[in-house]
């Protein structure tokens, strides 16, 4: 298979030292997230304070300033926030803020009620508030918003992310220095009325979420999938691959030759690295390149079937909706009526 030069010269970045391809990989797909954070609240909560949260369209978020929380989500086990730890909840599930285990919560929609607050929604603007609830010991202070996606549900770095992202700070030391200077930072410009502070909020905020999803891409272990694939040293080339040229005929063979591996052992480490085989990955990524392409009407469907690999729109078609569970011209129509705002899942 003749392979394209863009393909193979971005391989060959990938093989010079300094991993600068698979950078390019995280940052192109962080980039087409298209982030959109708000910061809701800085509070202080005292004695034996607890919430419920709603589940939310984004990735809400809790910073503890000081003192001490727990989170406790459907199915599973409620764990401790210290002072400095961060907690992401990507899938934005319905979640309880607790000073401890046991506390009876009150539900946080009923309190924004009482307090005339507008339910939150993506695009939606917040001018951050400080407020207290209870009284008497221990003191917990946080800082509580949510990270909203224009791009979300098939974009590869959220769909590879566990359901709950824990930043400690007891963690590697470098990673809580960078995570703790921006949340002084962030604190720092959550003062009522000053120039420009909402829009410096949203982007300090947004700034958290890449460095925390940066430091989850150098743990130590990752669950499989597409964020251990870039981190991987056999695979991450074959994901270059894939991502620089989708409308390449690409096969497993035609993969594992280009990255210097058999054919069996290339399959095998792919699925066990990525969760699934090379060419799952290939339709899922194509696909996912539709989308995008869809979003705009003005690109036919016979362009954007081409530009990924299918020779009539057609068949294109055909696997897109065994795909998404939807035809092309369906999700444009869902793409419309939602106003773009919300992602479409299969």
């Amino acid at each position: 298979m003749h392979l394209p030069s863009a393909a193979r010269s971005a391989l060959g970045m990938w093989r010079r030292p300094g991993g600068l391809t698979r950078m390019q990989l995280f940052d192109d797909l962080l980039e087409r997230l298209r982030l959109d954070s708000t910061v809701f609240c800085r509070m202080s909560l005292a004695g034996d304070w607890g919430f419920t949260k709603a589940a939310l369209q984004g990735a809400p978020f809790h910073i503890v300033l000081s003192g001490r929380a727990w989170v406790e989500l459907a199915g599973e086990r409620g764990f401790q926030l210290a002072s400095g730890d961060v907690v992401i909840l990507p899938g934005g599930q319905p979640h309880r803020l607790l000073a401890r285990p046991g506390v009876a919560p009150v539900s946080w929609s009923d309190i924004a009620d009482e307090m005339g607050l507008s339910p939150w929604e993506p695009g939606a603007r917040f001018k951050a508030l400080d407020l207290s609830f209870g009284d008497g010991q221990p003191v917990t202070r946080l800082i509580s918003g949510v990270f909203a996606f224009e791009d979300k549900r098939r974009n590869p770095v959220l769909a590879a992310l566990p359901p709950i992202l824990h930043h400690k700070t007891s963690g590697d030391p470098e990673a809580a220095r960078s995570v703790a200077s921006l949340v002084s930072l962030l604190e720092t410009e959550l003062v009522p009325d000053a120039p420009g502070a909402a829009a410096v909020c949203t982007r300090l905020a947004d700034i958290l979420f890449i460095q925390i999803v940066r430091h989850h891409l150098a743990a130590a272990s990752l669950p499989a999938g597409w964020l251990r694939g870039v981190a991987d040293p056999r695979i991450a080339p074959a994901l270059v691959l894939i991502q620089n040229a989708p409308h390449e005929t690409w096969s497993v063979a035609a993969l594992a030759k280009e990255v210097g591996m058999s054919r069996s052992h290339f399959a095998a480490r792919f699925r066990d690295v990525v969760g699934k085989p090379p060419l799952d990955f290939l339709t899922d990524w194509r696909m996912y390149q539709a989308t995008i392409q869809l979003a705009d009407i003005g690109v036919p469907v016979k362009s954007v079937a081409a530009s990924i690999g299918y020779a009539s729109d057609v068949s294109f078609s055909k696997a897109f909706k065994r795909w998404a569970g939807h035809s092309p011209a369906a999700y444009r129509r869902r793409l419309g009526n939602a106003n773009g705002a919300e992602g479409i899942e299969a």
